[in-house]
């Protein structure tokens, strides 16, 4: 179990801290988030904490504070929108804690088939490391695409130049490329389930690629061994070495001519649902909205007490600053 943590937990000043993702430009990988989740309950913790909201910026304050237990919220569009067309979303399945993808390829020259669950392994030498991985999420055969989670890069899929061959470990082939008249890949978002509230089709999602003070990789997130970033108390460490790469209503496809599809995230069983809306927070979240900070002034909000993998929320457009204080210890897990 990780090394438990104590007195400035996290800090986040909106507008400011910024966070990157593999997407960024070169000469431009800083995001200024006006809102973030920055600072999470590890698994098999209890936190104890004040937050202290500081303004410095010459004038009124707004700020949103919450508690989320998810990095993205993502809206189903309209049933009747849905493949079939059904009058709710009851029929739709993203059991709590598995797994769901808006990342496929379209491709052709296939061979065999695909097992969700199985590793997915292909070579592309445009990335710094050719050799690549990913879990398959679902297997789409009547179109030939194939939907994957767990990328180790979010531009790992499709070749720079050429063809890449997608192979699976049950024997299955997959091609896509230049050679492939149709193919292509999206740069979407895989990662783990919260919760799916389908009356109203709200799909709590934990992001394959989000990274505050616990790594939220497949690989790791929900590993008390390795989720934690941060074992010697090092708030910087902790706090300015953000990742995030936001789902989005649309999905960059990389093909031959490149386009920007509505966003879709497939369930359980293969159904491939359009999306409408991406929040990181529900009303019922807040713990308070739009306070009104003086400047010169600060805010305490006591008696914050968060469980494993509840996480702090701050928005504000101008550059308070946040800084949770308190301790961590061990909590019971779950058996």
């Amino acid at each position: 179990m990780a090394t438990k943590q104590n007195g400035v937990l996290g800090s986040f000043t909106p507008t400011v801290t910024p966070y990157t993702n593999d997407t960024r430009p070169a000469n431009s990988l800083a995001v200024a988030a006006t809102e973030f989740p920055f600072y999470t309950c590890p698994g098999g913790t209890m936190v104890s904490a004040k937050l202290v909201i500081s303004n410095n910026t010459g004038g009124a304050a707004a700020v949103d504070i919450g508690i989320v237990e998810q990095t993205d919220v993502i809206q189903l569009d309209a049933p009747g929108s849905q493949p079939g067309a059904p009058s709710n979303y009851l029929g739709f399945s993203f059991p709590v804690g598995q797994y769901t993808s808006s990342i496929y390829l379209d491709g052709g020259n296939v061979s065999g088939s695909f097992t969700p669950g199985e590793v997915l392994s292909w070579t592309n030498p445009a990335m710094s490391t050719p050799a690549q991985t990913a879990i398959v999420q679902a297997w789409d055969a009547s179109n030939s695409r194939l939907w994957v989670r767990g990328l180790s890069d979010a531009n790992a899929l499709y070749p720079a130049s050429g063809d890449i061959t997608y192979t699976g470990a049950g024997g299955g082939s997959i091609s896509s490329g230049v050679s492939y008249a149709g193919s292509g890949t999206t740069r979407g978002n895989s990662g783990r389930i919260k919760f799916f509230d389908n009356l109203r089709g709200l799909l709590y999602f934990d992001n394959h690629e989000f990274r505050n003070n616990l790594d939220y990789s497949l690989a790791k997130f929900r590993d008390i061994n390795q989720e934690v970033r941060e074992l010697d108390n090092n708030n910087l460490n902790r706090s300015h070495l953000n990742r995030h790469r936001p789902v989005a209503t649309t999905v960059d496809r990389i093909a031959a001519s490149n386009t920007t599809p509505t966003t879709e995230f497939v369930d359980a069983n293969g159904v491939e649902l359009l999306v409408s809306g991406v929040s990181m927070i529900q009303e019922h979240q807040y713990l308070v909205k739009q306070k009104s900070i003086n400047d010169a002034d600060i805010f305490e909000l006591g008696g914050i007490v968060l469980g494993q993998y509840q996480s702090i929320y701050v928005k504000s457009s101008a550059a308070v600053t946040a800084t949770l204080i308190g301790f961590e210890e061990t909590a019971e897990v779950a058996s």
